[in-house]
């Protein structure tokens, strides 16, 4: 007898914070500043980056955010200028990925009444393509990310996040005797995705 009472003293205590259970879907688009670390001579480059969303707000100073998320990373190469026993050259360019993941944003209402909110939670991406021409890359990157923004009454937000990846984006580094340490591409220093993203973002109430 006991045990129910406690038991039904838990559940109507439970009750009132899941009626405040609220799921919203919800839009972000933005751009990336994306690079690839420990490699010579790149730079970061602007691509696109979206997602849609489930908003579920448990309480006012938590919200869960699963997203289904498109990422155009990669890095951009400075121009070199080499010489020739025929003249000049240059070269530059970079190279592309298209990333398709899933992340799981938990956001955190630090500053009540306002809309200022932390970002942070992890992220598993699939290459569903990519125009590097001298490297396999990954198929999959795991990444963890951060970031801060700010969201408007009705619905409306921004935010900056930073991605940090976690695995190297050559396949097959980790287990290809012929990776070694004398060429600049095929060197011990793991090189991993790197990306700046500027959002903005609308959850719809329905």
């Amino acid at each position: 007898m006991k045990k129910l009472f406690l038991t039904l003293i838990i559940v109507a205590l439970s009750l009132p914070a899941f009626s405040q259970v609220k799921v919203r879907p919800g839009l972000r688009l933005g751009l990336n500043a994306a690079t690839i670390t420990n490699h010579e001579d790149s730079e970061r480059k602007i691509g696109f980056d979206g997602a849609i969303f489930a908003n579920i707000h448990f309480t006012s100073f938590y919200e869960l955010q699963p997203e289904l998320t498109y990422s155009n990373q990669g890095f951009k190469r400075r121009n070199i200028i080499y010489y020739t026993g025929n003249g000049t050259n240059e070269i530059g360019g970079g190279f592309n990925i298209n990333y398709i993941g899933l992340s799981v944003a938990n956001k955190f209402f630090v500053v009540p009444n306002t809309g200022l909110h932390f970002i942070v939670g992890p992220s598993v991406e699939m290459n569903v393509s990519d125009d590097s021409q001298y490297d396999d890359i990954t198929p999959i990157d795991f990444s963890l990310f951060g970031g801060v923004g700010y969201e408007f009454p009705m619905g409306l937000g921004i935010e900056a996040r930073f991605k940090q990846g976690l695995i190297d984006v050559r396949k097959d580094y980790y287990d290809d005797p012929n990776y070694h340490d004398d060429n600049e591409l095929y060197n011990y220093n793991n090189k991993l995705n790197s990306v700046f993203q500027l959002n903005v973002s609308y959850k719809f109430d329905f």
